[in-house]
């Protein structure tokens, strides 16, 4: 069975005469009586009662299928342009992934927000992971989309661009002597004592403390955590200070005091990463959406 027979069966249901639905599907009456016999034969079933050589009506059977084909029709058309839209990249669904400054920057509900507005039936499935395990997610598929930290060169087959560039700011214990200032050197950090995050997450990056160490110097790391959030916590326990992404001083964590450090020029930037031969449009759509922003700004 066809698509095409259950149109020429809904022509004849509706019309109730052959010639009529014959004219209206643009076929000659002898092909639709043809189509219509052919489709009663795959069903086992009569569906109409001839009255006159065309007029003919409904048999019990031939209602209860109607309502079927109809909805049938109905489900196939919407596929039909489900699919269309999915060719133009206008639905589908995103798997995302996203370090955890990229979240709090507002990056992630900014940028997906946005696309939403323009791509209504596009989904997202996000997912917080580290840099690294991103890069790997994108490679297997199992991830489509990352926000990561910004490198210099990405790994084979995957591409990116920096898309959102935050200040350092210095982490500091409640009450600490620096507390009391607008902002803070580097020449003011060199004596004192750091947490930083742990090797793994250093690997391939400008580190954090690195990019506010003055030349020729090297800063003393008392502790090391598996990510930003347990550095903050450890700050505000008193075992140091830290150097972190401005996006984190969005969160409200009671000891830790966040300042502003002049005279550095480098800044925590996060990256858009992909694969390089991306075939998805709704994917696609995505990342010229997120090079657009870039451009508007």
């Amino acid at each position: 069975m066809e698509l095409r027979h259950l149109r020429y069966f809904i022509a004849v249901a509706e019309e109730l005469h052959f010639a009529r639905a014959a004219a209206r599907l643009n076929i000659a009456a002898p092909t639709l009586s043809h189509q219509i016999r052919a489709l009663e034969g795959m069903l086992g079933a009569e569906l109409f009662t001839r009255k006159t050589r065309s007029a003919v009506a409904l048999t019990h059977s031939g209602k209860r299928f109607l309502v079927e084909a109809q909805e049938t029709l109905k489900q196939a058309a919407h596929a039909e342009l489900v699919g269309r839209r999915a060719a133009r990249g206008d639905a589908g669904s995103i798997a995302v992934g996203y370090v955890f400054s990229a979240g709090c920057s507002g990056l992630i509900s900014e940028t997906l927000g946005g696309f939403r507005k323009s791509h209504p039936e596009v989904s997202f499935q996000l997912a917080r992971m580290q840099t690294f395990a991103q890069f790997k997610a994108l490679g297997d598929g199992s991830l489509d989309v990352g926000f990561t930290r910004a490198l210099q060169r990405y790994p084979s087959g995957l591409s990116g661009f920096i898309i959102e560039r935050q200040p350092f700011l210095v982490a500091l214990p409640a009450g600490h002597r620096l507390a009391a200032r607008k902002q803070v050197t580097p020449a003011m950090l060199v004596e004192e004592s750091f947490v930083a995050v742990s090797m793994e997450m250093e690997v391939g990056f400008w580190g954090n403390i690195a990019a506010i160490t003055p030349p020729g110097m090297s800063l003393r790391i008392v502790e090391r955590a598996p990510d930003a959030f347990t550095v903050m916590a450890l700050v505000a326990a008193g075992a140091g200070i830290s150097v972190l992404s401005g996006a984190l001083a969005r969160i409200a964590m009671p000891g830790v005091t966040f300042r502003k450090i002049v005279g550095v020029t480098r800044t925590a930037d996060h990256a858009t990463v992909y694969r390089k031969n991306e075939g998805a449009p709704v994917v696609t759509a995505f990342i010229e959406f997120l090079r657009g922003r870039i451009r508007a700004h």
